[in-house]
């Protein structure tokens, strides 16, 4: 054998060898996308059946926010005539303590005129006993 043989048989060697590692290579990367592609059908199947749930979530949301907005539309009028109301409340307060003020205005009006009255009745009794007292001693 000569030395270009023996080189070409090297060379022969090695290529099978790198052809070897290749196909091992390949193997394990075939093997490695076969894995891949059965996580990602499995990931798909998952998101499929998350995209149906959160579409049910997002109806059945809808629907409570439509009938939460209906119902709150429907109850505007009675936070309304409450408020009319709690108004209305104060506006009587405000005339029962006016009218009391009236009143006790002229409670002490006519309890002043009572002592007036008193008083001029003390006096005019007082004049009239001096002027009795008077022509009697006359």
């Amino acid at each position: 054998m000569t030395a270009g043989q023996i080189a070409g048989l090297i060379a022969a060697i090695a290529f099978v060898v790198l052809v070897c590692f290749i196909g091992m290579f390949l193997s394990r990367l075939g093997k490695t996308l076969e894995e891949t592609t059965k996580s990602i059908d499995g990931l798909s199947k998952d998101v499929d059946a998350l995209t149906h749930e959160l579409e049910n979530v997002l109806g059945n949301t809808n629907e409570l926010l439509e009938d939460l907005n209906k119902k709150s539309s429907e109850l505007d009028p009675a936070v309304k005539a409450i408020a009319d109301l709690g108004q209305s409340a104060s506006d009587v307060n405000a005339a029962a303590r006016q009218f009391t003020d009236k009143l006790n205005a002229q409670h002490e009006n006519a309890k002043q005129g009572r002592q007036l009255l008193a008083n001029a009745g003390k006096k005019a009794a007082l004049n009239l006993f001096s002027k009795l007292h008077r022509s009697k001693e006359n």
